[in-house]
């Protein structure tokens, strides 16, 4: 696992401010790997919408959701706009029992349906893929683009084509 602080410490930032957190970003960032950090997959607290377990907890949204304290992660999302509202409502109790992060792709659709439903309760963070300073200098000397400008210097890496320069 790569440590991402910069990012969490982000994440800790928006939760303590916010009401609802959401974390955006491409497929294979690394999302649910940092939602992790902060509740464990197993904690009742933690609902994956690609597992069927959690789904069927969300039959009930409303009644799954109140009772649960502390901070509450919601995975996926996207798969489940309908519980945006829901959000909307227990995000507005006081005092404030529990706190959202909830996790999904970058889709626009999300994006813009959360901005509606959760207006003035949401903050987003958006993830991007990961940095040099996450992954170590050390991993820049073994990738692609390293090699190629070793095996071929002063070509271009994009587009060039395989073998001697004409």
């Amino acid at each position: 696992m790569i440590h991402r602080p910069a990012l969490s410490q982000r994440i800790e930032t928006a939760l303590a401010r916010s009401r609802v957190v959401a974390l955006i970003g491409p497929r294979q960032c690394g999302r649910t790997t940092l939602a992790r950090q902060f509740v464990a997959a197993e904690s009742a607290n933690y609902f994956d919408l690609e597992d069927p377990v959690s789904l069927a907890r969300l039959d009930q949204p409303m009644t799954a959701l109140q009772g649960l304290r502390g901070l509450v992660v919601v995975d996926e999302v996207q798969r489940r706009p309908d519980l945006l509202p829901v959000l909307r409502v227990l995000s507005d109790r006081t005092p404030l029992p529990a706190r959202f992060l909830i996790l999904g792709s970058a889709s626009p659709d999300l994006l813009r349906q959360s901005s509606e439903s959760l207006a003035g309760r949401l903050e987003t963070v958006i993830m991007g893929g990961f940095s040099l300073a996450e992954v170590g200098a050390e991993a820049l000397a073994g990738h692609h683009l390293s090699r190629h400008a070793r095996l071929f210097p002063g070509r271009a890496r994009h587009g060039a084509a395989a073998g001697p320069a004409c």
